[in-house]
């Protein structure tokens, strides 16, 4: 054996993985590369974006503790475990990141945010890192961002042309007849309170409006960044230096804005107050978002901020509502034939042929398990797809919410289905009809 050193630069090691410094000026950037690159922490660094950009991964967390390092990464919205890193190792690849990202290896206690960017062949991510201490270490959190959106439109998502129309005529836009549009009125977008999808789909509502016709302001907090659409302007709104939400949005009224948007909608009285008053007596057009578990429940959240009843129920046209679930492999599904009493238990009716289901892999005569699927990597699933609801206000549904004083969900959905609105469970069975997605996976996305 040789007892010559390995003089291999680390930056040379690990998985082909090559990160950019971008958040200082250049000789910052620069300096914090060659850093890096002669840092032994480099290669735990590198295999951990490596196993996330080809896992197709949106996200890592990593938990720090005297221990070592627990490392998972968010693959289609299921958090899936990594090999576990030593402390040693941890604590070098935290180092290599934070040097990336300009900010402070020492300062273990207090919230940091950066970014860098991670390249992989022709895969770039932008990569938004986010530390904070913790009761055992510190937890950190890395967002990996295509520069290529993974949808081109609402329908990419997955919704209903039938469904695109209604939406786009509240919104107002409607392709064939423009008397059928509706410019005034409040738009709600809104995603269930846990998971992710309610930035993709008020960013793809947006697109789907006639925002090159129209003035379209977003009105938004420092914390936000939350809109970030051609020919939408974005106010930001800082309510500890200066007007609150509600005093700027009135401020903003001599500008002939046409239509008023307020993303991450808080429980803010006077902001949603302001907001009908600009659809009710100035005939605007506003489209807010809010974490609900339904457009019903969205209504109700924003009932809940305290404004007058009349005065929401007035002003709301529409609610979108969209969850996200797992699309089945198209390289590995499996059919099968279900039951009569199966389909009728899901709601399906009892001439339905066949339905799909996650690949079962199964062990050869010897008891050899097959190599698993190219396509999902053994998982099963490829990509999301949107559940969509879109729920209407009819005029029955109005006088509901305008009149009753403690308003019953179940009773207020019961209406809304009897009106012609399809709940986010039966649009669900219609993907899983079409072999999609399965009825396990669409009970894991609605949270049955």
């Amino acid at each position: 054996m040789s007892n010559i050193p390995d003089t291999t630069p680390p930056n040379e090691l690990g998985p082909p993985v090559e990160f950019k410094s971008t958040a200082g000026e250049q000789p910052a950037n620069q300096a914090a590369e060659i850093q890096c690159r002669q840092f032994m922490g480099i290669v735990p660094a590198k295999t951990i974006v490596y196993e996330a950009i080809v896992g197709r991964a949106d996200r890592i967390l990593m938990d720090f503790t005297a221990q070592g390092v627990a490392s998972q990464v968010e693959v289609d919205g299921v958090w899936q475990a990594l090999p576990a890193l030593d402390r040693q190792s941890g604590e070098m690849m935290l180092w290599v990141f934070k040097t990336l990202a300009h900010l402070n290896p020492q300062d273990r206690v207090n919230q940091q945010v950066g970014e860098f960017t991670a390249a992989f062949g022709k895969e770039v991510r932008k990569c938004h890192f986010t530390s904070a201490g913790t009761q055992t270490g510190e937890r950190v959190i890395i967002k990996l961002i295509s520069k290529k959106g993974k949808f081109d439109s609402l329908s990419d998502l997955g919704i209903r042309d039938s469904l695109v129309d209604v939406y786009k005529r509240l919104s107002g836009r409607h392709e064939d007849d423009k008397n059928k549009q509706v410019t005034s009125g409040m738009v709600v977008i809104a995603a269930p309170p846990s998971g992710g999808g309610l930035s993709t789909v008020w960013d793809y509502a947006l697109r789907a409006t006639d925002r090159f016709m129209r003035d379209f302001v977003c009105f938004e907090t420092p914390d936000m960044n939350e809109t970030h659409i051609e020919n939408i302007k974005v106010a930001i709104v800082d309510p500890d230096n200066g007007k609150s939400l509600a005093e700027s949005i009135a401020a903003a009224e001599l500008q002939q804005i046409d239509v008023y948007l307020v993303p991450q909608l808080a429980a803010d009285k006077a902001t949603l107050e302001r907001l009908c008053y600009e659809v009710n007596t100035e005939s605007k057009q506003v489209f807010v978002s809010v974490r609900a578990t339904d457009g019903i429940d969205a209504l109700l959240t924003l009932r809940g901020f305290g404004v007058a009843p009349d005065m929401l129920a007035k002003a709301v046209n529409g609610v979108l509502h969209m969850r996200l679930c797992r699309r089945l492999c198209e390289s590995c599904k499996q059919l099968f034939q279900p039951t009569p009493q199966y389909l009728q238990q899901i709601g399906l009716p009892s001439h339905v042929p066949v339905l799909y289901q996650q690949g079962q892999p199964v062990p050869d005569e010897e008891g050899v398990m097959p190599a698993p699927c190219t396509a999902c990597l053994g998982r099963g699933f490829v990509g999301r797809i949107g559940i969509f609801e879109l729920t209407e206000i009819t005029e029955p549904l109005r006088q509901a919410l305008m009149t009753e004083p403690d308003p019953d969900p179940d009773k207020l959905r019961q209406l809304s289905t009897q009106q012609g609105n399809l709940s986010s469970i039966k649009e669900g069975i219609g993907l899983v009809a079409k072999g999609i997605t399965s009825m396990e996976e669409l009970q894991r996305a609605m949270g049955v």
